[in-house]
């Protein structure tokens, strides 16, 4: 077999079980439980899951979405974070190939996953992955020799929207935005360096806009509405992580006519 070919389907595959722990990290980390101890069991009937019904995937199409003890439903979540972190890996794998960059690309892309289904399901974006993540984000920069961008990326990330936060409350009188945004915002500065966060913060201001406004329109929900931004921050950040190159060249094109 071709070596990138085996090694797109082998990182793949080990996508698809960091997918099942990615779902334990979603399920118990807002919970303060460990991630580690006890054995993944049902919610409903505390019954501990077998090894054949933790299979990625076919274990939850086997069961046809339930618990085999109380038949309780088991959340679509979990098959499907577990095939976008499978298809997630492939990808990486296959845009990087063997090289740090990949390692670097599936700890970043992980991480946003798992932040991104918890802001989803709680509005939280816990320290115990956003802290970590900084400090693994300065550690491949300093591994790839961006380090005095990356530091200053986390510091900027972080102080942006501190202080834009502060503004906010200054005028309006309430809290516009959580804590745990300026800390994703500050780990993506921390992998990317400090040249990411303008795309990152424009886009994802963009796109949270949009959404944020149908959600609005189609709810007739007022505007005081929480609506997580950790997604908003995430896709950006993974798109300029992917695509940075792409992005510089079109915005040269689009400044010289």
């Amino acid at each position: 077999m071709n070596p990138e070919l085996f090694l797109v389907i082998a990182t793949g595959l080990f996508g698809l079980l960091f997918g099942s722990f990615a779902n334990v990290c979603v399920h118990r980390i807002p919970l303060r439980i460990s991630i580690v101890s006890p054995r993944s069991r049902c919610p409903v009937c505390e019954h501990e899951i077998i090894w054949h019904d933790n299979i990625p995937l076919i274990s939850w199409l086997m069961l046809r979405g339930k618990c085999r003890n109380c038949r309780a439903p088991i959340s679509i979540r979990y098959p499907i974070l577990e095939l976008l972190m499978g298809l997630s890996w492939a990808g990486l794998a296959w845009k990087f190939g063997f090289s740090p960059l990949l390692l670097q690309a599936l700890v970043l892309v992980s991480l946003l996953w798992i932040l991104t289904l918890i802001d989803l399901e709680t509005g939280l974006l816990p320290n115990l992955l956003t802290f970590p993540g900084i400090a693994a984000g300065l550690l491949f920069s300093f591994w790839l020799g961006y380090f005095q961008d990356a530091v200053i990326g986390a510091l900027v990330g972080y102080g942006a929207f501190w202080l834009v936060a502060k503004l906010f409350l200054l005028f309006t009188g309430r809290e516009g935005m959580g804590y745990g945004d300026f800390k994703l915002l500050a780990m993506l500065g921390a992998f990317m360096g400090w040249q990411a966060l303008p795309f990152v913060i424009f886009a994802s201001s963009l796109v949270g806009a949009v959404v944020g406004t149908l959600f609005i329109l189609l709810t007739r929900r007022m505007m005081r509405a929480e609506i997580p931004f950790g997604p908003y921050l995430a896709a950006s950040g993974v798109v300029w992580f992917l695509w940075a190159g792409e992005i510089f060249q079109w915005y040269a094109g689009l400044i010289r006519g």
